[in-house]
């Protein structure tokens, strides 16, 4: 069995499809079939259902894309492993794939990498916006099969079994409305009091917006039902159309401080508590490669030393 061979077959297992496969790879297509087709030889096993056109994994085959996965994975460890050894002069080399949500990319992040980049220039780091926020999905599905080093993430509390996940900042959580708002100058706002009120919500439900969750749970618990609800993707739209007077809605404290500090939104002064972290997460029954350490170690010296 050839690297070559498995790697192949994942791409394969995921288009579902030898011809969208080999363009993927640029391969020819008949390329791609001599090798899935090497596998099966080796094992003595269909892989593959061939359905006319369509192809479909066997139950053998969805063990294999398992197994495939992880020694893909142990394969690249393995290449950044001997570089390292060999290299012999303590210089961080290698690649790094970081994921985040949109608010943490804008507002937290970038400092970080700045840093990073200068510090290890020869480090070829790869940032990935997230459409998932909170480590579920396919955020925790990248980190678990190695397509994500680190995940940053914005949830409640979390474990994770066999991830490492460590918490970097508490976040302050703002609920914000126009600043000509009748409850801008209270000095305490409840959720009833936003009974009527028009509703703005970032990032989509299946985005598993910790933040956001809770502030609907907030609102459900005391019986208010927005009259309309309006979902947004982007976090900027959200805060135009709150400060246009369309209605009220809810951001980590840092994403709306410029704004409210300008008088351009208000933050109400909100009775009930949130409960959400910025954290970072990695496979922790992998290997530590030096530049996952080294941006760790950049990460917490930034994020704790200010």
């Amino acid at each position: 069995m050839e690297l070559r061979q498995v790697q192949t077959f994942g791409v394969v297992a995921e288009e579902l499809s030898f011809s969208r496969a080999a363009a993927r790879l640029g391969y020819v297509q008949s390329s791609v079939s001599a090798q899935v087709a090497a596998l099966e030889r080796e094992f003595g096993v269909q892989l593959f259902d061939r359905l006319g056109r369509r192809i479909a994994l066997t139950e053998a085959g969805s063990v294999m894309l398992a197994y495939s996965q992880e020694l893909l994975v142990l394969a690249g460890e393995a290449r950044e492993a001997v570089v390292d050894a060999g290299a012999g002069m303590g210089e961080v080399v290698g690649s790094l794939t970081v994921s985040a949500p949109e608010t943490l990319l804008t507002y937290r992040l970038p400092r970080l990498l700045a840093i990073f980049h200068e510090r290890y220039p020869k480090v070829r780091l790869s940032v990935r916006p997230s459409t998932v926020g909170r480590l579920v999905g396919s955020t925790r599905r990248a980190v678990d099969e190695g397509r994500v080093d680190v995940a940053f993430v914005l949830d409640g509390p979390v474990g994770a079994p066999g991830l490492s996940v460590e918490p970097l900042i508490r976040e302050d959580v703002t609920v914000i409305a126009p600043s000509d708002h009748a409850l801008a100058s209270s000095t305490s706002v409840s959720p009833r009091e936003l009974s009527g009120e028009t509703v703005l919500l970032p990032e989509a439900p299946e985005s598993g917006c910790a933040y956001r969750g809770q502030f609907e749970r907030q609102l459900g618990e005391t019986g208010v039902v927005p009259p309309e609800r309006m979902e947004f993707q982007s976090i900027e739209a959200v805060k135009q159309c709150v400060a246009a007077g369309m209605g009220v809605s809810v951001m980590i404290s840092v994403a709306v401080e410029a704004e409210v500090r300008d008088g351009k939104l208000a933050a109400l002064r909100w009775e009930e508590p949130f409960e959400v972290f910025t954290q970072m997460v990695w496979h922790g029954k992998r290997w530590k490669s030096p530049v996952l350490r080294a941006f760790l170690e950049t990460t917490r010296e930034v994020v704790h030393g200010g």
